[in-house]
């Protein structure tokens, strides 16, 4: 008893035990995903988006794609069979924030990039239920008349290279270029179309 009520009374002892706990967090946590990721990018296949997809991801993270849409197939015999490719962790390590998702209200995404043509993404985009008569995802039409003017995505493109991903002065520098006058629909695209193409080799496709 007499400790308990010295420690609830004492600041020092309250802020040096908050110091062991954190520091002991930070040592068991961060410092081995320190080092873990740069072997992880020694075996990754991942490559980083360019500014046209990372725009696109953008918009699919602001139209809640994600919510409904999972980007993570699980290492079971159904799910292979039904979406590609197990995810690995290597897989990952460009994605910030990851987009794994945690309801399927819709199908899988993770290996999308592989399946249907731009023309085919448009016409779903505009109407889904044109190409999936029992589909209940909503309509996207403003996304062919809204354009994009890039002026964030350089801004992103330097965020994203301080958490590592290997974006070159002239992959930034050229990134307004590629995106301005894309519509975000466009841009959605692309970022759909490139969903697994980098793994393609890991299956030996």
């Amino acid at each position: 008893m007499i400790l308990s009520k010295d420690f609830t009374q004492s600041v020092f002892i309250l802020i040096l035990s908050t110091v062991i706990v954190a520091s002991f967090s930070l040592l068991v946590w961060v410092v081995p995903n320190v080092f873990m990721a740069s072997d992880l990018k020694k075996i990754s296949l991942a490559k980083p988006l360019t500014a046209i997809e990372l725009a696109g991801r953008d918009i699919y993270i602001s139209e809640g794609c994600h919510v409904c849409h999972t980007q993570m197939v699980r290492p079971l015999e159904a799910e292979i069979l039904r979406n590609g490719r197990a995810n690995k962790e290597a897989d990952d390590i460009y994605e910030f924030p990851n987009l794994w998702g945690s309801k399927r209200t819709g199908p899988d995404l993770t290996n999308m990039g592989r399946k249907y043509s731009d023309q085919w993404h448009v016409i779903h985009l505009m109407n889904p239920r044109s190409v999936i008569p029992t589909s209940i995802m909503p309509s996207y039409p403003w996304l062919f008349e809204q354009t994009l003017d890039g002026e964030a995505i350089s801004d992103k493109m330097r965020a994203l290279r301080t958490l590592g991903v290997p974006y070159t002065d002239a992959d930034i520098d050229g990134a307004r270029l590629q995106v301005i006058g894309k519509t975000q629909g466009e841009a959605l695209i692309r970022y759909l179309q490139s969903l697994g193409v980098d793994t393609m080799q890991d299956q030996g496709e």
